[in-house]
């Protein structure tokens, strides 16, 4: 297997470009326990870690644009991002994995478990994926298709990460739930935006990790919290089309039942967070 450090977008692209079997790698936390189980065939690796454009957060016309080499230790310390991405940063691994890991990285390693991705997907994140051919931006929802699989092309890299202004403001909140505090992986996790003005929420964005083939929006809930008032405000039918939208499955994290029962939870939990009680 061939090793290459890439100094630009443009040599990595070419690197990535030039050999089947060519992979990307930042931190490498997810990728060398595949590799050193022989999961996976990759006949080059190309790092990416040290590419400055692709590190960093930065303000645009249009919100943030967060490089795909960012470190989640990085995210996790952030005040300006929205609450939910940080906290799900905050979720992920050790303090050692995290200072390693990118939010790249856990974007394309793409488990349903992932713990920004969820939040991501609520904030109505675009990926900008770029190739000798060009760039193109895809909705984090449209980014995954199964359990490690996703849209992202031969020869393609994540560069960015865009999340809207509009999500900059509003309240946020993520909730995750694993065997242990210390590397964790989510057996369940959840992230829910909203904007409330005078007491009533306008919009709702909310989405699930580990209860479906994919990060799951969850866009009935959606539909039922909008327009309701904050005090006051009724649950049990939010959480019943919680409970509808979900496909969970047993595996040797959790069972069936037991991810029905705490998706409920995490939940209201995330929602009752962002609503500010």
């Amino acid at each position: 297997m061939d090793y290459h450090v890439a100094a630009t977008v443009d040599e990595a692209l070419g690197l990535l470009a030039g050999r089947d079997g060519s992979r990307a790698v930042a931190g490498g936390t997810d990728l060398a326990v595949v590799l050193a189980d022989n999961l996976v065939s990759v006949s080059r690796l190309v790092d990416v870690a040290g590419i400055p454009g692709l590190r960093g957060v930065r303000r645009t016309a249009d919100g943030l644009a967060i490089g795909a080499c960012t470190t989640i230790a990085e995210i996790a310390s952030r005040t300006d991002l929205p609450a939910c991405l940080a906290q799900g940063a905050r979720a992920i691994g050790s303090p050692q994995i995290r200072n390693l890991a990118t939010l790249g990285g856990n974007i394309c390693n793409a488990s349903p478990c992932g713990d920004t991705l969820a939040p991501l997907v609520a904030l109505e994140a675009s990926f900008v994926l770029q190739s000798r051919k060009g760039r193109r931006t895809v909705p984090a929802a449209e980014f995954f298709t199964g359990p490690k699989k996703t849209v992202l092309a031969a020869g393609e890299l994540l560069v960015e990460v865009l999340v809207a202004s509009r999500f900059l403001s509003g309240a946020s909140a993520f909730r995750f739930l694993g065997k242990r505090n210390g590397q964790a992986i989510s057996q369940v996790n959840a992230a829910v935006w909203l904007s409330v003005e005078k007491g009533v929420i306008g919009e709702a964005r909310a989405a699930v990790g580990s209860v479906a083939p994919v990060p799951l929006r969850l866009r009935r809930a959606e539909a039922v919290l909008a327009g309701k008032a904050v005090r006051g405000l009724d649950v049990q039918p939010v959480l019943a089309a919680v409970d509808a939208e979900i496909a969970p499955i047993s595996d040797v994290r959790a069972t069936v039942d037991y991810r029905r029962q705490v998706t409920a939870s995490l939940f209201a939990d995330a929602l009752a967070e962002a609503l500010g009680r």
